[in-house]
Formats: C-alpha cells, sequence, structure tokens
C-alpha cells in the first residue's frame, strides 16, 4: 500500500534526496558540535548521521560529483565515557561504522569523529579540532513526519472532498431522477384512469337518449 509518509519534499533544491532523507553541504563558521547542530536544525535537519554502508558510498560520491568539500566533514557522533561506546547525537542506534586504520589506544575522553570525503573513511578526534567550515545536515523522516503533512494532508483532503462531493451529487442526481419517473409515472396511469370532460359529457348525452 502506498505511504504518504515515504514522500521525501527537501527544504529546497540545493539539498539531494536519498533513501528517507535529504542531504545539503552548507558553509558556515562555527565553534562547536552545538552550533553545528542549531545550525542544521535552522534548516529542520541535523548534523549527518551515517546507518549504512549505501548511505555512507551516497556521501562519498556527493562529494566526488556535487558538493567538493572540505578534506574532512565533521559527522555526529560522540564517545560516550559513561557507556564507553560512541553514539549519534540524533539518537539513532550506531549500526554501521567506517573507521579508517588508526591508534585505537587514543584516550577517547572528548572525542568526536569526521568523514575523509576523498574515501569515505572515518576518523576520530577531538571535539574541540573539528572541521567546521562546512557542515552536511540531514533532514531525515522526522522531518518529513514533521513538516510533510500538512502539505500532503491538505492535497489528500482536497482530492477526499471532491470525490465525496461528486458522489453525492450523482446520489442526488439518481435520486431526483427517480422521483421525477415516479411522478412520471403515476401522472401517465391518472391520465389512463381518469377519462376527459368531454368524453364524460358525450357518455352522459348518450344514456339520456337511450332512456
Amino acid at each position: 500500500m502506498f505511504d504518504l509518509y515515504q514522500l521525501i519534499v527537501c527544504p529546497s533544491s540545493s539539498w539531494i534526496p536519498f533513501g528517507s532523507s535529504c542531504y545539503a553541504l552548507l558553509e558556515a563558521k562555527l565553534e562547536s558540535m552545538d552550533d553545528a547542530r542549531e545550525f542544521c536544525k535552522a534548516s529542520t535537519a541535523d548534523i549527518i548521521s551515517i546507518n549504512n554502508k549505501e548511505e555512507n558510498t551516497f556521501i562519498l560520491k556527493a562529494f566526488q560529483t556535487h558538493w567538493h568539500g572540505p578534506e574532512y566533514i565533521p559527522l555526529g557522533m560522540f564517545f560516550d565515557t559513561d557507556d564507553d561506546v560512541f553514539k549519534w547525537y540524533d539518537e539513532s542506534k550506531v549500526n554501521f561504522t567506517n573507521w579508517m586504520e588508526e591508534d585505537s589506544s587514543n584516550e577517547l575522553l572528548d572525542t568526536c569523529a569526521t568523514m575523509q570525503t576523498t574515501s569515505g573513511g572515518w576518523k576520530r578526534t577531538t571535539c574541540e579540532h573539528l572541521p567546521l567550515t562546512e557542515v552536511l545536515c540531514e533532514a531525515t523522516s522526522a522531518y518529513d513526519k514533521k513538516y510533510l503533512p500538512d502539505k500532503t494532508w491538505t492535497t489528500v483532503l482536497v482530492i477526499t472532498s471532491t470525490v465525496i462531493v461528486s458522489v453525492s451529487a450523482a446520489f442526488l442526481w439518481f435520486l431526483y431522477q427517480r422521483k421525477v419517473s415516479s411522478a412520471t409515472f403515476m401522472t401517465q396511469n391518472i391520465s389512463r384512469q381518469v377519462p376527459c370532460n368531454d368524453e364524460v359529457i358525450l357518455i352522459d348525452e348518450e344514456n339520456e337518449y337511450t332512456a
């Protein structure tokens, strides 16, 4: 069954759709990850989170053919020292990683992640040293569900209303035609059953003459 929520409408033509998301590389001069997230949220999006190999490959190809951005871009990922794991800022599950070979013994306190735009590989870096001159923002299905239905459901309601009006009009026309047909039929029966005044007069005259 067709799902209206699968319709992807990107914030503008500068965004590239893929899967259930839209992506845009936006220029900015930011100082922190919080600034980067707020910058993306101003466009009803969030900083990029990559959830599978296909999405990672798409982003890599987009840099090769479309964006031609910096060597590294920040990912919306941080190391949670409480749980001792990397997490996405948008709270999506970490189902995929693409770390480049590096020393895993480095201190992970205050650690974020970047993506190399020429290889698609991920690299750990301190959150203070994130490259924040250009930020890759992603408008996910959350954007669609929050901002799309007003327009989509308006269209659906218009179509539904049109169908209802058309069906109602057809039904009323059918009832009208049925009523007219019934009235015509009854009139014809009455006309056949009730003689004209001239015929009554002639019959009366014939009866008088016979008497």
